[in-house]
């Protein structure tokens, strides 16, 4: 008997679930931790390709706009010469079609038309006639070329195939870096020509070249097909010396290409092929200002990297400490969902062990009760006998005795029977009652009033008895643990409405807080010490309640006591 009581108080005793005692901090933490290192990648990621797509988008949308840029430059500057060009040598045809060749090879005639022509166009040093044996009739300008023979050069030849000439740059007679435009005019009733020459200095072509917007570590000049220069060069050269190409010019029109520099740097190559002349305008620039300012937004790209950053590590920080906190509420309440089906096992357990234990007590309770029976009726029918009413007195205090102990064990089996037990119609009035009966000896111990305020024409609902004396003794003693001695307890039963009732369970004790109150029906929560609870009977309390379809509601005031109203459906399907 001794063995089986203790191994009852084992069974009742409830133990926490070790995992959440642990280390629940360090679990916590590592936790955390790895759901930011898995969140924060994930985020950044893709704003990391972003930012890195911008940044190139970036350096491609500047690269293309200066590109452009260099490509308008060439465009304007290549225009500008072949206007230059076509307007001199318009003038020239003009010139050759308004004259004849008698009064062109009159040297005072050829000075004056230089001069008008000059101060007209300008730019021109000087204006020659050459006849068909390539010999200069007349010479209008600074220099003695009259009578020079040009019949050897390759620029007359030219002249004499094609009609119109532009030359090449080159020295000539005059040792001056000068380039010569020419028209040939036909006379068709004599059967021969003769050419009217112009020459130009390089400088013309120079000051259209730098026009052209660079910077100082950039170039551009004009070259013929050949690669000689045409107007000096920064880095390259200067006039007529030979220029090294390392592009293939082979597209008319406007060109600008990617190209390295001998260190290895990038650079761009732009060329423009000018129409009717031997020229090509190039412009070589380094100092790539596309690049330049994309580095510039690389602190710009960097600062926002870092602020993304840094935002994505709190966002992550935050998320990832919520969902340690869902988990971990998670855990709690599979570990109170556990805990109750322990709680529940326990006391199937105890049922069990009630039904063995009264079969143990009632038996020898039995034999008692018949042998006192016995001793009563031998002493009724005996004479008088020395002490025979202390005798009396005995018997009838031990057949009380065996009815008390017949009535504890009645109700523990019936307590054990309810546990499994499904839903029954049952009187709320009659489940308070037994619960009291469990009770009385600690109430009258702790000398506190337990007062009853019960209707008796309450209806009958249908619930589980068991379930709900484990709530009502829950509840009733967390209100003796609550009060002092002399404290007062007040159980009343009453209806609600026509399909309700309710038991309010009250005690003068000291309260509970607001802010505590709202916390009462969580799982692990307690205002006890810890000897005394475990946090689970409040939370267990609700969830019997809610399975029977009820409602469980609590007011509190510091100081003056606390009350507890259970609202209990008339049909309850929960079992």
């Amino acid at each position: 008997m001794h063995k089986i009581i203790h191994y009852v108080k084992d069974l009742l005793v409830f133990r926490p679930c070790d995992t959440f005692s642990y280390s629940g901090k360090a679990r916590d933490r590592r936790l955390r931790i790895r759901l930011i290192l898995m969140i924060a990648p994930l985020s950044l990621f893709p704003l990391f390709i972003v930012i890195t797509v911008s940044y190139f988008w970036l350096q491609n949308i500047l690269k293309e706009d200066f590109q452009n840029q260099l490509r308008w430059d060439l465009e304007n500057t290549k225009n500008s010469i072949e206007f230059f060009v076509d307007v001199k040598l318009s003038a020239l045809r003009f010139l050759a079609s308004g004259h004849r060749y008698e009064q062109l090879s009159n040297q005072k005639t050829l000075v004056n038309v230089f001069t008008a022509f000059k101060q007209e166009f300008g730019q021109v040093v000087d204006l020659g006639l050459i006849d068909a044996e390539g010999i200069q009739q007349s010479y209008a300008g600074p220099y003695n070329l009259k009578g020079r023979d040009y019949s050897s050069q390759e620029w007359f030849h030219k002249a004499v195939a094609r009609g119109v000439y532009v030359s090449d740059v080159f020295m000539g007679y005059r040792k001056v870096p000068h380039f010569a435009i020419a028209v040939k005019k036909e006379v068709p009733e004599e059967g021969n020509f003769w050419i009217i020459r112009a020459t130009i200095n390089m400088e013309a072509l120079n000051s259209f070249v730098s026009s052209i917007n660079l910077n100082k570590d950039d170039d551009a000049f004009i070259i013929n097909e050949s690669g000689v220069l045409q107007t000096p060069s920064r880095f390259y050269g200067h006039v007529l010396e030979k220029y090294l190409l390392q592009n293939t010019l082979n597209q008319r029109g406007v060109s600008v290409l990617n190209t390295k520099q001998a260190n290895g740097k990038p650079a761009m190559f732009g060329y423009a092929y000018i129409k009717d002349s031997p020229w090509i305008l190039c412009a070589i620039i380094k100092s790539r200002p596309d690049t330049k300012i994309a580095r510039l937004f690389q602190g710009e790209f960097f600062a926002i990297l870092m602020g993304s950053l840094l935002f994505v590590i709190l966002v992550a920080m935050r998320m990832a400490q919520v969902m340690v906190n869902w988990i971990k509420d998670c855990d709690q309440k599979r570990e109170a969902a556990l805990s109750e089906a322990e709680h529940t096992s326990k006391l199937a357990s105890v049922g069990r062990l009630a039904a063995g234990v009264a079969h143990e007590i009632n038996n020898p309770l039995a034999i008692i009760n018949e042998n006192a029976g016995l001793m009563k009726d031998l002493l009724a029918v005996s004479g008088d006998m020395p002490n025979k009413e202390k005798f009396l007195t005995s018997i009838n205090g031990i057949l009380e005795s065996i009815r008390r102990s017949r009535t504890i064990t009645h109700r523990l089996l019936g307590f054990a029977r309810r546990m499994d037990a499904s839903p029954e119609l049952l009187n709320v009035n009659e489940v308070v009652k037994e619960v009291l009966g469990f009770l009385d000896k600690e109430v009258a111990f702790r000398d506190i009033r337990l007062t009853q305020n019960l209707r008796e024409d309450l209806p009958k609902i249908k619930s589980n008895q068991g379930r709900l004396q484990q709530v009502f003794l829950n509840i009733i003693n967390n209100a003796i643990d609550a009060v002092e001695s002399g404290g007062v307890i007040e159980i009343s039963t009453g209806v609600k409405d026509e399909n309700t009732v309710r038991v309010i369970i009250s005690d003068n004790g000291p309260g509970i807080s607001k802010g505590i109150l709202k916390h009462i029906f969580e799982p692990f929560f307690t205002t006890k010490e810890k000897e005394k609870g475990t946090g689970l009977g409040l939370f267990i309390s609700y969830g019997i309640i809610k399975q029977l379809g009820g409602n469980i509601l609590v007011e509190s005031e510091v100081n003056k006591g606390t009350v507890f109203t259970i609202e209990l459906p008339l049909i309850s399907d929960a079992g």
